[in-house]
């Protein structure tokens, strides 16, 4: 059964937000770490990740339901291929970035510098493609997170809405995203998104593939 939006509430990230959403990130997609005792370094992880996709990202939407955050969607804005600042999360983000680099100085193996630094080198190849110009890479989706048992009940949609809204506002018409072969790609198939790209440079023989997709705002 679909969740009427109105009974959520939405307002923009705050600091305050940032263990709650490290936590999803965690039970998403670092869970090797913590099935196998790390849970420090699952938990440096998802703070990381969360503050990275936070500081690149001007507009940022959390949903509520009964006053507990359970949905995240940050919208990245390109100014001449280069990706807009977040000051609010810079200084959080600068800090967590040290801790992440030391921790992985201090000794780790491959399985903890991927969920470190996976999403940061997908940022990369992000950036890469905003460089080139690309019609549609004036604005990104780079983060859309949501409670498990929040999902397929129309809040992804009703966040991917107010995110377009927000796009349109920030002076952009069109905006992309990338998500990859190990998610859930189908959802943007499904609600008539554009493939625009694939890259296989994380490709480690795997099949791994990052896929961009594009749409109007």
């Amino acid at each position: 059964m679909t969740i009427n939006p109105g009974e959520f509430t939405f307002r923009a990230a705050c600091h305050e937000d940032l263990d709650e959403f490290a936590d999803l990130y965690c039970t998403l997609w670092t869970n090797s770490l913590r099935n196998r005792g790390d849970f420090e370094d699952a938990m440096l992880a998802g703070r990381y990740n969360i503050s990275m996709q936070l500081n690149r990202s001007p507009i940022t939407i959390v949903a509520e339901a009964g006053g507990k955050p359970i949905a995240l969607c940050c919208v990245g804005v390109f100014d001449d291929g280069k990706p807009r600042v977040n000051e609010y999360w810079h200084e959080r983000y600068e800090d967590l970035l040290a801790q992440a680099t030391a921790r992985l100085e201090q000794g780790g193996d491959e399985r903890l510098a991927g969920c470190l630094f996976g999403d940061t080198r997908e940022k990369a190849t992000a950036d890469r493609f905003a460089a080139t110009g690309n019609e549609f890479a004036q604005a990104q989706i780079n983060l859309l997170i949501i409670r498990p048992e929040f999902q397929g009940k129309g809040l992804g949609g009703e966040l991917l809405r107010r995110a377009r809204t927000a796009i349109r506002e920030a002076g952009c018409t069109k905006f992309f995203l990338m998500t990859d072969s190990e998610s859930d790609w189908h959802f943007y198939d499904h609600i008539g998104m554009t493939r625009i790209a694939e890259d296989h440079s994380q490709d480690t023989g795997d099949g791994f593939t990052v896929y961009m997709y594009g749409d109007e705002a």
